[in-house]
């Protein structure tokens, strides 16, 4: 990727809060907080990186800590690269669709829980715009599926194994399939919904045994392997798998 070939700045001011950097089709948004007590960069997806840092810092400083940073931001953006949604893409319900259309720009259409997205037929669909486009309906898609399925999933598991939880969140995280709180709210990425069903029980089940063994001690991985034996093969199997969206 050739990220310095283009460089485009808004112009500077005092009062300026945010800034964008424009390096080939890659957005580098530095974001003032008060809330912030050092640099933090965070690699949203192949397009957006996000730069995060304290209010009484320059974006001069912050850019000079960026370009220190940029092998290994390039590395992360390739990563995401692969993630590229294929025109194809079908999900399990098949509740995401994708089709040429005579329109002007991309478009999302819901409904009766089908997501439908239209983009123009003379446009190249993994541009930039299509991409950003086909990942937020996706994310409409696969949150529609985790909702008509997750729950009850999970209502079932808990109950088959004696286990209780207090709320469910479905959320996207890049990293995490699943979380449970010390107040047993269990959270379930949606994007669970593009892995076989003996992954999504694992998760379900992993994070239902969180209800009661809130760390991962010996006696965590014990009740989890008594109840699904197979649990050990999956959870080195799901290690290299990660979040679509």
């Amino acid at each position: 990727m050739g990220i310095f070939d283009f460089l485009k700045t808004n112009k500077p001011s005092k009062k300026l809060s945010s800034k964008v950097v424009l390096m080939d089709d890659v957005e580098f948004k530095y974001v003032k907080s008060k809330m912030s007590k050092q640099l933090k960069i965070t690699v949203k997806d192949c397009f957006h990186v996000r730069v995060s840092m304290p209010s009484s810092l320059s974006f001069k400083d912050a850019e000079v800590f960026v370009f220190k940073k940029m092998n290994w931001i390039k590395e992360t953006l390739e990563k995401y690269e692969l993630n590229f949604i294929d025109e194809n893409f079908q999900t399990k319900s098949n509740n995401f669709l994708i089709t040429k259309a005579l329109v002007t720009k991309p478009e999302i259409i819901t409904k009766k829980g089908i997501v439908h997205l239209l983009y123009p037929f003379n446009s190249d669909f993994y541009s930039k715009e299509n991409q950003t486009f086909a990942r937020n309906a996706l994310k409409k898609a696969l949150y529609i599926e985790a909702k008509n399925y997750l729950p009850s999933r999970l209502d079932m598991m808990a109950e088959k194994y004696g286990f209780k939880y207090n709320k469910l969140a479905l959320k996207t995280h890049k990293t995490r399939w699943g979380s449970c709180s010390y107040s047993n709210n269990i959270n379930l990425n949606i994007n669970l919904m593009l892995l076989d069903s003996e992954y999504i029980d694992y998760v379900l089940l992993h994070e239902l045994v969180h209800t009661v063994e809130k760390n991962h001690k010996e006696s965590f991985w014990a009740l989890l392997y008594k109840i699904m034996p197979e649990a050990q093969i999956l959870k080195r199997k799901l290690k290299n798998q990660s979040p679509l969206i």
